[in-house]
């Protein structure tokens, strides 16, 4: 599978509100995700509850995922912005971020965020 087929996939199927299922499918075994304060994830089930735990405390109104954008032959990155609703504070809020996603043997085997503002 070419990096345009995987980023292309990643992209349809999280507009499509399957983000668990994008990450089963696409994620390597040993994935590494780095949020933006530097909190490192290790293994693509330690990435997945990582998602899970977000999701389970906040309610999710909707999310838009922009591009991907390429960068070399093996990194994409994509345009988040979600409308979430917090269940501690109960206050809608639009958060905005960027992924950067590496792939090798067709599998993401990193995926990097950048936000907009503190989290």
């Amino acid at each position: 599978m070419s990096l345009k087929t995987i980023a292309s996939q990643f992209v349809e199927l999280r507009n499509q509100g399957k983000t668990f299922g994008v990450m089963h499918a696409t994620y390597a075994p040993d994935i590494v995700s780095i949020e933006a304060s530097g909190e490192q994830t290790a293994g693509k089930t330690p990435v997945i509850q990582k998602s899970e735990h977000w999701q389970a405390n906040n309610t999710i109104g909707g999310e838009k995922v922009l591009g991907p954008f390429f960068n070399g032959p093996n990194q994409f990155a994509v345009h988040f912005t979600f409308e979430v609703t917090p269940k501690a504070s109960g206050q809608r809020i639009t958060l905005e971020e960027v992924g950067v996603y590496t792939v090798k043997n067709d599998q993401i085997t990193r995926e990097q965020f950048f936000y907009d503002g503190e989290h």
